[in-house]
């Protein structure tokens, strides 16, 4: 049987390092893009972060984390 579609998001936050490659990905459980973009600038200590809902880019977040840009 095949498992059931879901609607929820998938929220990815991936470091990226100054050549632009990822370093690693984190999954984020959380219910909102605001909450997601939060979460995903815990990771921005030193590197840069993008923030995904699958194929959806949420935000840019540069090394610091103070600003984020959205789309």
């Amino acid at each position: 049987m095949d498992a059931p579609l879901t609607s929820h998001p998938a929220y990815r936050a991936y470091v990226i390092d100054p050549k632009g490659g990822i370093l690693i990905a984190h999954a984020l459980i959380c219910q909102t893009d605001e909450e997601a973009i939060s979460k995903a600038k815990e990771y921005a200590n030193g590197n840069a972060v993008e923030l995904w809902d699958r194929g959806r880019k949420i935000a840019f977040i540069p090394l610091g984390g103070a600003h984020c840009v959205v789309f």
